[in-house]
């Protein structure tokens, strides 16, 4: 098993070279790149078509991933994932149900509002990618203020109906990934590349899966945006965030990926980037300003 860090600046060539290292496998060599959203996956699937393209390679977000895993390890009775308009009810539900029982008081005024339980929504995957189990919550929060006691509270009744009825959610596949992983070695044991490309930031989830797939492939490439020469550049804290989250769970060996970049402009605004005092030059086109649509 090798795991490479690919570091280099933004367009130094890094996806491209995660391209060329799977054209290079032998035929049908089970391969995984992992990215950050569907769109990402639009487009390493098109940079790999235009490249010649490959067979048996999978690009996919660390959810696809979950899904694969359990539908590989072949559990009789899979658990189903709840609809997001469903999840939003049932926690609305059971805010409703813990007020009847008297549990919640300092919440109960918003009981029967849909901004708390979307607000609900994002702690309870927030503390579900963290790996923050109910117990644990439950018993930090013991003694603590009602506003933090009574929202441990409904993350264990979320999590108590989801075990009782047998249903999981998009974080959950994640635990429940990483514990098929663990229970199987023989899962994904195949695989001769992972590829994780263009990720900023890894939760513990992640994480685990990522460790525990490390002893399962051939050949791990992560690519990462920095600069080894400015490696406390204030533009790039977050990559350097999750180079050392890697560096903790896995044991890597970096390797420097310096090719120039196609865009001169692309590349000094990049390089002077949040700092001060600095020529500006002329965009040349390389650079458009675009307005997207708010919720406001």
């Amino acid at each position: 098993m090798t795991i490479h860090f690919l570091l280099a600046p933004a367009r130094a060539g890094k996806t491209a070279h995660a391209v060329a290292r799977i054209r290079e496998l032998p035929p049908l060599a089970p391969v995984r790149v992992l990215v950050s959203g569907q769109m990402q996956a639009v487009a390493f699937r098109r940079r790999l078509a235009r490249a010649g393209g490959a067979l048996g390679v999978e690009v996919q977000t660390f959810y696809d991933l979950y899904a694969d895993v359990l539908a590989l390890a072949g559990d009789a009775n899979p658990l189903p994932r709840l609809p997001a308009p469903v999840r939003r009810r049932l926690i609305r539900r059971l805010t409703t149900q813990l007020c009847d029982a008297g549990q919640l008081s300092y919440y109960a005024p918003l009981r029967g509002s849909p901004g708390f339980s979307r607000l609900l929504v994002g702690l309870f995957e927030e503390l579900e990618r963290g790996r923050v189990f109910p117990r644990d919550l439950v018993a930090a929060t013991a003694g603590q203020e009602p506003r933090l006691a009574e929202l441990a509270h409904l993350y264990a009744a979320y999590q108590t109906w989801l075990g009782d009825n047998n249903w999981t959610d998009a974080e959950g596949q994640g635990w429940l990934a990483a514990r098929a992983l663990e229970n199987d070695p023989a899962l994904l044991s195949d695989l001769a590349l992972l590829i994780v490309d263009g990720l900023d930031e890894f939760n513990p989830t992640q994480l685990a899966v990522l460790r525990l797939l490390a002893d399962r492939a051939a050949e791990i490439i992560i690519t990462l945006t920095g600069d080894p020469d400015r490696p406390n550049w204030v533009a790039h804290r977050r990559f350097a965030r999750a180079r050392a989250a890697l560096s903790q769970t896995l044991d890597t060996s970096r390797r420097g990926n310096r090719e120039a970049s196609k865009q001169g402009d692309l590349a000094h605004l990049e390089a002077n980037l949040f700092e001060p005092d600095v020529a500006p030059l002329p965009a040349n086109g390389a650079v458009e300003f675009l307005e997207a649509q708010n919720r406001a």
